[in-house]
């Protein structure tokens, strides 16, 4: 089984299965020294989707997944990976009091970023942040989001 570390709508543990049928959840998980930001255009979600940046100053709270292979290559394709909307990249996250190896996805940078995203897309971050018992001020964060419409 592979790690992966879930932050934007893939949160949502409805919407991760139904993506990736063998995913099982390890825990809350910490990517330090990053920062959660709206760098690409969706034509799914109408605006802003999620993704991560570095800065040491900042952290981007999530779930750490485990799923098979077959699923984790099955993700590359949900999340652009070949046509180059997302790269997966391999990150350190914390999960339980220890480092974990996990993959995760970084979007490329469209110009004009950053966006304002949907309602309805922080809202299934939300649901997933809030489902999944994160941080209270994380879930402050995210609600305060600007939003398009």
């Amino acid at each position: 089984m592979e790690l992966y570390f879930a932050y934007g709508s893939n949160l949502w543990t409805k919407q991760m299965r139904g993506r990736c049928p063998s995913t099982r959840v390890e825990g809350l998980a910490t990517l330090r020294n990053h920062r959660l930001w709206f760098p690409l255009k969706s034509q799914r979600w109408g605006d802003g989707v999620a993704s991560i940046r570095p800065d040491e100053s900042a952290r981007v709270e999530g779930v750490l997944y485990s799923i098979s292979w077959g699923d984790l290559k099955a993700m590359d394709v949900f999340e652009g990976v070949p046509v180059n909307l997302y790269q997966r990249i391999e990150v350190p996250v914390l999960c339980d009091g220890e480092i974990r190896l996990a993959w995760t996805y970084m979007g490329r940078i469209e110009q004009g970023a950053p966006f304002p995203t949907t309602r309805a897309y922080i809202d299934t971050i939300l649901r997933g942040a809030v489902d999944h018992g994160l941080d209270k001020d994380w879930i402050g964060f995210l609600r305060d989001f600007p939003v398009s419409d």
